[in-house]
């Protein structure tokens, strides 16, 4: 038996939700689906492969302010910027799920990052099953797969009229108090199964492809975009500016890639990556080799958004394959 809720009391269930926190959820704006705030169960979309952002930017935003600086009677004050009320993201899947808990190793080691930190702790995570398999994924060759419940406080599988819901932290026991659940003799139907990526060992394979010339070669064809960064559910690199108006200054922190000109640029003008084959490689080894060397995971959850989305086919699949054959090469 498994406890079981029709799709109609599915969206009353999430009406609710949106009454009593802040629900973030997919929903269709210009024919795109895409994560963002609903106040009605109507507005969310189901019926949807993949969104075209992952809801990173619900805990880490593409701008935020960390803090403020204003003057006041008596000197100046530094006003810290928080975070208020509770949060849910509904059909949040389960390599976006796994994105997080990679985020979770930068952000939250000491000294944790303040506003990231709050937000994680007051955001529930209501997975959602995928249906299929797009061509471009690759997430069980990640460590995940499309029904992994291991980083949702709730997962829902789509079966028949309705969902199988399975409580898998405590949290989203509490969550589900409410909720107009029933026992049910329901099948789940078989998980898709994405084509495999050989990612075995690809720290140490990384290690010996570090100087081949294939990284200059795949760079001619690299415009610097950086759509794959900001399409990516665990990219974290940022910039940090400050701006002022009648008296008050903002501190902002700001998306960016590691791939950008001049992100490396260190005191004195010297940049140490100052070729695009090695500002491209830089992207590639922060996920396949600095990643798992500082805090033990993949910075990559193969969820494919970034071979959609890059202009000039760069597959990362593909780079990984390369750097296979080229570490073998290298080795012998």
């Amino acid at each position: 038996m498994s406890q079981f809720m029709s799709g109609e009391d599915l969206r009353s269930w999430l009406g609710n939700l949106a009454q009593e926190r802040t629900l973030i959820a997919p929903i269709r704006s210009d024919g795109l689906v895409l994560f963002g705030a609903v106040s009605r169960a109507e507005e969310i979309a189901l019926d949807y492969d993949n969104t075209l952002l992952s809801p990173k930017g619900h805990l880490f935003p593409a701008t935020d302010t960390l803090f403020t600086i204003e003057r006041r009677e008596g000197g100046i004050e530094l006003v810290p910027a928080s975070v208020e009320g509770e949060a849910a993201i509904f059909g949040i899947r389960p390599c976006d799920a796994l994105g997080l808990r990679v985020l979770d190793r930068p952000f939250l080691a000491e000294p944790a990052d303040a506003l990231y930190q709050q937000r994680r702790a007051r955001t529930a995570l209501i997975g959602l099953s995928c249906h299929k398999a797009s061509p471009e994924c690759f997430c069980t060759s990640l460590g995940t797969g499309p029904d992994d419940p291991s980083n949702v406080d709730i997962l829902l599988t789509g079966a028949g009229e309705g969902y199988i819901v399975q409580a898998v932290t405590e949290r989203g026991k509490a969550l589900l108090a409410t909720a107009p659940l029933v026992e049910a003799e329901v099948t789940p139907p078989p998980a898709p199964s994405p084509t495999p990526v050989p990612t075995e060992d690809i720290a140490e394979v990384a290690r010996r492809a570090f100087d081949v010339p294939y990284w200059a070669r795949l760079a001619d064809r690299c415009i610097h975009c950086n759509l794959c960064a900001y399409v990516c559910p665990v990219c974290y690199c940022f910039d940090i500016r400050d701006h002022s108006y009648m008296g008050r200054m903002e501190r902002m922190r700001t998306w960016e890639s590691c791939q950008s000109p001049g992100f490396s640029r260190i005191a004195g003008g010297y940049e140490p990556r100052d070729t695009k084959g090695a500002r491209l490689r830089q992207r590639f080894y922060h996920k396949l080799l600095y990643m798992p060397e500082q805090f033990g995971v993949i910075g990559c959850t193969g969820c494919g958004r970034c071979v959609t989305s890059c202009p000039v086919n760069i597959d990362i699949r593909e780079v990984i394959s390369e750097m296979q054959r080229l570490g073998a090469s290298s080795a012998s």
